[in-house]
């Protein structure tokens, strides 16, 4: 990992000496490495893909998937800073939807430059060429991907082009979807099972595999999608789940077999993560600023360890109390009794009420509620950036003690695939396909071992599997970006459903509401923005997004 991204900041400076504008708008083509000799060699074409590596690991890159779809899914929110998509007031110029559109184009293009110079190079040893084209079609195919599901049909570049020839108007969203599969069944074929330790963190074969099981599975196409995702479970891949769930989100235990791919990061400036300061609290050693906010669905759908729900019935209200102090003594007694035997994920996602958290200065901070009256208490009471709300806070990727010494720049890798997620989309295609077979229970329990709850309950339907699949989706991946999509493909976002749709209330830790969050169906499709449609008039908008 170490050597890709100090290759990263040789290409940075070499960036720099290009003198190159990386926006897409701009309809440059990727010339931050058009020297006369990049393409003459092995090395110097390899600096010239982990550009492609570099720009996956931006903000609005793959960096920051988990971030800004937890922030709009079921599982999290940033009502307190920027709510426009999840309380549908978003117009087409939001700078959200641009600064996605482009991060995927510039990934786009950054790969089209590496799989058109090294295609039948001569100066290129055949092997490393035909796997660096392979890296770089991952990485095209899972910018397409997003841009797929995000937005339908899109315009497709398959090679460098010159401004005059990028003014195009949008493939269909089938075209997009084909291309997608295409390039992952291209760099499943080129890419290798694994590397040596120096390269670890590069894209594997196993992550391709993934990826088109994945492309097939949002396509509803179930047998495809589980005949991949079953192609994972043995050897050659020796994938399984990290012993501890917990430490998956910790740099220390970043070199695991759980993670397919995830995107590198180091506590270097412009090289490590952001997600200490998007979910992280006041008492961490950067004094975070609580960006991003966990809602109350990865506790209200967590279970006990015999595998009941939490019963939320006796959760005290407030309104049986007089004051506040008097109705918080109970209520954290409440949570503390009921986390002693609640699935061990939740405290591995959160840092629930009377949790304590390490932060700066190895200080033990502990939640109470309310956060004034315990603010000088031993241990002293974890303050938020909004202490004055009963908010549930993430503990997932956000590091503890001084273990994070450069601000905006943590060392925790963010995990794009994990074996777990390749578990339980294979136990939802095969239940799509086949109904809850043995290795639907066998692949569902699997995950739940690991949080030490009890198995599937036997007899199953189809319909009752489904619903328990999704639900356990909701306790393995909270904070990871990836429900926003599941509600999307499910086609339960728009609905008032109160855990798989997207229009109804958001609750703090007392129950009590904070927000109201809307879904509107045009939201399935986000519109194309319009500072593209600016300069491209033969761009098409998205139904319902028309100025």
């Amino acid at each position: 990992m170490k050597n890709i991204i100090s290759n990263f900041i040789c290409l940075c400076l070499m960036a720099i000496m290009a003198n190159c504008d990386d926006s897409f708008l701009d309809r440059n083509p990727y010339t931050s490495l058009a020297s006369g000799t990049i393409w003459t060699s092995d090395a110097n074409a390899l600096m010239a893909l982990n550009g492609v590596y570099s720009n996956a690991r931006r903000e609005w890159g793959l960096q920051g998937i988990a971030y800004h779809f937890t922030c709009w899914g079921p599982d999290g929110y940033n009502y307190f800073r920027n709510s426009t998509i999840e309380r549908n007031t978003a117009t087409s110029r939001d700078g959200n939807f641009l600064n996605a559109y482009t991060a995927f184009y510039l990934i786009i293009r950054s790969a089209n430059d590496v799989i058109s110079n090294l295609t039948d190079n001569p100066n290129i040893t055949p092997d490393m060429g035909k796997r660096m084209i392979g890296e770089a079609k991952f990485f095209r195919g899972i910018s397409y991907f997003y841009l797929w599901q995000l937005w339908g049909g899109v315009i497709i570049l398959d090679k460098p082009v010159l401004p005059s020839e990028t003014y195009l108007s949008r493939n269909t969203a089938e075209e997009v979807r084909d291309f997608v599969i295409k390039d992952f069944t291209d760099a499943v074929e080129a890419l290798p099972v694994s590397y040596a330790a120096a390269d670890y963190g590069r894209v594997t074969k196993g992550a391709a595999v993934a990826m088109l099981g994945k492309s097939y599975l949002y396509d509803k196409q179930w047998a495809k999608a589980a005949e991949q995702f079953g192609k994972l479970l043995s050897a050659p891949y020796d994938y399984d789940l990290h012993p501890e769930y917990w430490q998956l989100f910790d740099y220390k235990w970043e070199n695991n077999k759980e993670f397919l791919f995830a995107v590198q990061m180091i506590d270097q400036t412009d090289l490590g993560s952001m997600y200490e300061e998007w979910y992280g609290s006041r008492a961490t050693y950067q004094y975070a600023q609580s960006y991003c906010l966990a809602s109350h669905l990865p506790f209200e759908t967590s279970i006990r360890n015999d595998g009941t729900p939490v019963d939320l019935s006796t959760r005290p209200k407030r309104s049986d109390y007089e004051n506040e102090h008097d109705y918080g003594v109970d209520l954290m007694a409440w949570y503390e009794e009921t986390l002693k035997t609640t699935d061990k994920r939740l405290q591995g996602n959160l840092i629930m009420p009377t949790d304590t958290f390490i932060g700066l200065n190895s200080t033990v901070y502990k939640v109470y509620w309310p956060y004034a009256d315990y603010a000088n208490a031993t241990p002293p009471a974890l303050r938020i950036e909004f202490s004055g709300y009963a908010c549930y806070i993430w503990r997932k990727f956000v590091n503890t003690g001084n273990d994070n010494k450069v601000r905006w720049n943590s060392p925790d890798d963010i995990p794009i695939i994990r074996f777990s997620d390749v578990l339980l989309m294979y136990a939802e295609a095969m239940n799509e396909q086949n109904g809850a077979t043995s290795e639907v229970y066998a692949a569902v329990n699997r995950v739940r071992e690991r949080a030490e709850v009890a198995g599937l309950p036997e007899g199953l339907s189809k319909e009752d599997m489904r619903r328990n699949i999704w639900l356990e989706r909701y306790r393995e991946f909270p904070g990871e970006g990836i429900l926003f999509f599941d509600v999307r493909r499910w086609r339960t976002a728009h609905t008032t459903d109160p855990i798989f749709g997207l229009n109804h209330d958001v609750l703090d830790f007392r129950g009590e509401r904070l927000f109201d969050r809307k879904f509107a169906e045009r939201y399935y499709l986000w519109p194309i923005p319009e500072a593209e449609r600016d300069l491209n008039d033969k761009l098409d908008q998205n139904p319902g997004w028309e100025q």
